[in-house]
């Protein structure tokens, strides 16, 4: 969006979600005082409502709107675009899950983890070891788990701040280390980056995933080749200090008992889990009750899950243990979760909300709103008949949420319904800056969505240049103080919802 809004005369209009940041209704805090107005069709109609107030006042009515939104802010884009075709004229829906809820057609709550799994595979880059490596440490945490001498066993290997009570705090330590993996997943970027975890001055290193497996294997030929892959060098102190923990075992072959072998995957496994709980290096121990999944979901989130079952991927999507690299965890518990949510809020959650009103992965009818299909004959409009437009869907296929996108197109969508997908890509990585180490996959996908939003507004970049510099003269004056081009921002609101 930075980088292409200059070419469409374009001002970036970023719309803060409701109960979030500073948007807090009722003060500081908000969802706790009285979260019932937190809602997905609230925070649309907030965003419909400002840019028709900005556009009037700005005099940029004539001016199209687009829509950008990753994960959740990607649903919302095109829920935009269906549910308000006469304000949004195209949506970019990046890394959108919009198929995660029951009652969608192949809805698979294991699939997160089975696609978490891949970038811990050869085909990700990953040592073929690693993930079998991993399944077996967690094995290993739940066995020891279950006597007092095992968890005390498991307190040193993991150094952790405090001792584990109960089978439940063993549960608790393989959680909060499965949840480092799923960070590793969805930040498959080929550049270190701290928007999964680390600091500024820490980021997550380049493929987090093989960063962590560099702890987890034991193939010496992957780990002398390491630092020789794409920003390795960076990472040559993890790579070595890995290799002395291999030479360090008592027995190096392939099929060692657990029992032998227990205590080098157990400290591999602190130290993938390292990767993103102690990229500082500083730490020397860890607290689980304060990171990771053990910490909890309170918040204005779990109040969106407990509502309309928007996505949390622990600890209520399960594995397997059997077609990804963690444990069995049972089925999708429905029961439980609605249990969780009646103790935190007093509320179930309706899983049906957004396959009835949003239609999950079905991008062809404009609206299932029955408000919208009333609505529509009082206007004159057939709300059966339109098919939904201008929408690219992108998915990066490393990052787990990808198993609830919108893959592939049916034949019925219109021909401005887009469907990209990005084999190396991680979590919405086609909405970052444009970087030397990313892959043509990457930038195939950046060139294909300036390629439809060109489709979408069908206006020369002259004329949009034009058009820019007499809707920035009616900006407010403040306004224009914070914009570094103000001759050239205004004649296309770009809403980025993310």
């Amino acid at each position: 969006m930075w980088q292409n809004a200059e070419e469409f005369g374009a001002l970036l209009l970023w719309v803060e979600h409701r109960y979030y940041g500073q948007s807090e209704p009722f003060g500081p805090d908000s969802w706790k005082t009285d979260p019932t107005f937190l809602t997905s069709r609230q925070a649309m109609a907030d965003y419909a409502n400002i840019l028709q107030s900005l556009r009037a006042a700005w005099g940029a009515e004539a001016s199209p709107v687009v829509a950008f939104g990753g994960s959740y802010g990607g649903m919302l884009a095109a829920w935009m675009r269906r549910h308000y075709p006469h304000i949004i004229a195209g949506a970019v829906a990046a890394s959108a899950p919009v198929g995660q809820f029951p009652g969608v057609p192949g809805f698979d709550a294991q699939k997160f983890w089975q696609i978490a799994t891949k970038s811990a595979t050869p085909e990700a880059g990953a040592p073929a070891d690693c993930a079998p490596n991993a399944r077996a440490a967690f094995a290993s945490i739940l066995e020891l788990g279950a006597s007092d001498e095992g968890r005390g066993r498991l307190q040193q290997l993991f150094r952790l701040c405090d001792p584990l009570g109960d089978r439940q705090d063993a549960i608790d330590l393989a959680y909060w280390a499965q949840g480092a993996f799923d960070a590793y997943a969805m930040g498959a970027y080929p550049f270190a980056s701290a928007y999964m975890g680390g600091t500024d001055d820490h980021p997550l290193p380049p493929w987090p995933m093989r960063a962590a497996c560099s702890h987890l294997t034991r193939n010496e030929s992957w780990l002398a080749g390491y630092p020789l892959t794409p920003h390795g060098a960076a990472r040559a102190a993890t790579a070595a200090a890995a290799r002395r923990r291999l030479r360090g075992r008592r027995r190096g072959a392939e099929g060692v008992g657990l029992a032998q072998d227990e205590g080098w995957l157990l400290e591999g496994l602190r130290e993938a889990a390292g990767v993103l709980y102690n990229a500082t290096g500083e730490k020397q121990c860890f607290d689980i009750a304060l990171e990771g999944p053990a910490a909890g979901n309170a918040g204005p989130w779990d109040w969106q899950v407990c509502t309309e079952f928007m996505g949390q991927e622990l600890p209520y999507f399960p594995a397997n243990g059997v077609t990804d690299m963690f444990w069995d965890q049972g089925p999708l518990d429905l029961d439980a979760i609605r249990a969780h949510c009646r103790q935190a809020w007093g509320v179930e959650p309706v899983t049906s909300t957004h396959v009835t009103l949003d239609g999950g992965l079905d991008y062809r009818r404009a609206s299932r709103d029955p408000a919208w299909r009333l609505g529509g004959a009082a206007l004159g409009v057939d709300a059966g008949a339109p098919f939904v437009t201008n929408i690219v869907f992108t998915n990066g296929l490393l990052d787990p949420w990808s198993a609830f996108g919108v893959l592939t197109r049916d034949e019925s969508y219109d021909d401005s319904i887009v469907v990209i997908k990005i084999p190396d890509g991680g979590h919405h990585v086609d909405l970052m800056f444009d970087h030397e180490e990313e892959s043509p996959g990457i930038r195939d996908a950046r060139q294909a969505i300036l390629k439809e939003i060109r489709r979408w507004l069908q206006v020369p970049v002259p004329q949009l240049s034009t058009v820019a510099a007499a809707t920035a003269a009616r900006l407010p004056a403040a306004m224009r103080g914070q914009l570094q081009r103000p001759d050239e921002a205004g004649a296309r609101a770009v809403v980025a919802e993310a």
